[in-house]
């Protein structure tokens, strides 16, 4: 009997990932409540209910607004992590507007709530690990999967084909390579063709998708297989080599003035990235805010008590699109330079006084950052603010510099976790700053902010 292999597409699962998803988190709120609070089943099951029926409605919406099952099959698990920690933001925000609105937030746990909230993504994201790792090889075996062809045969179609191969759960089977050579024009990808052959290949073979790995620069061709392929039904990637541009920063395809367009370079945090980004902020840092407001006292009463002055003084910086800003600090000087034009302290510079130097060795008088990460001006991670007068300085011989202010500053950032802080040395320390900047601008995602925030808190990267 001949094996039969199933047509089958992942999307089919979608619905019943959907309710999967949301079913998992009213599991894990509903297991909590029965952990640490068990009474409340009883004494406040209508409350219970109503939590269940807000987190579930929430939970429909703010998945689907971010795209969690946007090609889930065939997204990285970082970045489909990304979005489902995303959406759990959202959600939770949603409970905590809807809890302070109500005046019902003392009826719930908040320790069961917030425990939730961090243990449902997490349940997500091992689940889809779970299936790519194990459900794979059932895939490869007995699902079809889109046909697909690549036109090209370079480094680009090659490490397309090797995702396919890698990610069977992502339901595409590659079918054959076209490229303007002969037809053994590539060792371990054999061409069925050349690229005036593929539509007529496309329409014998009912190809469903065709991957375009072509330089940008053969525009005639392009064109020639754009028209070639008007008489079929197949999906059209186009994956140009965008190697040349060196701070690529976007890649996404844009709509204006009527015209398509490439993102080349974009910030971030747009749309629901941008959302989540700034609920991140404000729950991260109203946490940190409650802890360490003890200590924010005892500081500002040994500030008082050492030395002359305000507790606080504002410094100007540059922040999101280069607009200055003032950012909060505990004062560490006997001296207030609060202008644009100021001399950078040193290592034993004599205007520090002595509890300030505690405080500086320590980032102590950073702590009142978390004000600007709750009034907008600034984010708990991202590229460090410099002072307005080293940015007029450095923009003009180190290349890239002013890419980091696409995205608000932050109280710690990759640079910092990984040596760059502190005193400015010489132009190759504030180079390589700038390149983690960078590197965190282009990778950026909720999961990376997190890492980020952990290795400072627990490797001391905020120290000196």
């Amino acid at each position: 009997m001949m094996d039969r292999k199933i047509s089958i597409s992942p999307h089919m699962f979608e619905p019943f990932h959907r309710i999967i998803d949301i079913g998992a988190g009213i599991f894990v709120l509903l297991v909590l409540y029965n952990i640490f609070s068990p009474e409340s089943f009883s004494s406040r099951a209508t409350h219970l209910a109503l939590l269940v029926a807000v987190t579930a409605a929430l939970g429909l919406i703010a998945f689907h607004i971010v795209g969690v099952y946007r090609d889930w099959a065939g997204s990285d698990i970082l970045q489909e992590c990304n979005r489902i920690i995303a959406a759990v933001f959202f959600v939770f925000g949603g409970l905590l507007l809807l809890g302070y609105s109500f005046k019902v937030s003392s009826v719930y746990s908040r320790r069961v709530v917030l425990a939730a909230m961090l243990l449902w993504p997490a349940l997500l994201c091992l689940e889809r690990l779970i299936i790519r790792k194990f459900a794979s090889s059932f895939f490869a075996e007995n699902v079809t999967g889109r046909r697909a062809i690549i036109a090209g045969s370079g480094k680009l179609a090659n490490s397309l084909d090797t995702w396919v191969k890698d990610n069977p759960w992502a339901g595409i089977r590659i079918m054959a390579f076209f490229d303007s050579t002969a037809p053994d024009c590539s060792g371990t990808n054999p061409c069925a063709g050349e690229l005036d052959d593929l539509p007529d290949y496309v329409k014998k073979n009912n190809i469903q998708l065709v991957f375009l790995a072509l330089p940008m620069r053969d525009e005639d061709m392009l064109n020639k297989l754009m028209l070639g392929l008007e008489d079929t039904t197949a999906q059209i990637y186009f994956f140009p080599d965008m190697t040349i541009f060196k701070y690529l920063m976007g890649g996404d395809v844009a709509h204006v003035a009527g015209q398509t367009a490439i993102v080349l370079r974009s910030s971030p945090f747009e749309g629901m990235n941008g959302f989540a980004k700034r609920m991140e902020d404000l729950i991260v840092s109203g946490l940190i805010l409650v802890i360490i407001s003890p200590f924010m006292l005892l500081i500002a009463l040994g500030i008082k008590l050492t030395s002359k002055g305000p507790v606080f003084f504002r410094q100007w910086r540059y922040g999101l699109e280069g607009e200055p800003f003032q950012i909060y600090k505990f004062r560490t000087m006997k001296v207030l330079e609060d202008g644009y034009d100021f001399t950078p302290a040193t290592k034993k510079d004599p205007r520090i006084t002595r509890f300030g130097m505690f405080l500086r060795k320590n980032s102590l008088d950073e702590l009142p950052q978390f004000f600007n990460v709750l009034d907008g001006t600034m984010s708990i991670v991202g590229p460090r603010p410099h002072a307005v007068k080293m940015n007029e300085d450095y923009r003009k011989h180190i290349p890239g510099y002013m890419l980091r202010h696409i995205s608000k500053p932050g109280i710690t950032g990759l640079a910092q976790v990984n040596g760059y802080k502190g005193e400015v040395k010489t132009d190759e320390d504030m180079q390589k700053r700038i390149s983690f900047d960078i590197e965190y601008l282009q990778n950026w995602s909720v999961l990376m902010d997190l890492k980020i925030i952990f290795k400072t808190v627990f490797s001391f990267a905020w120290r000196q």
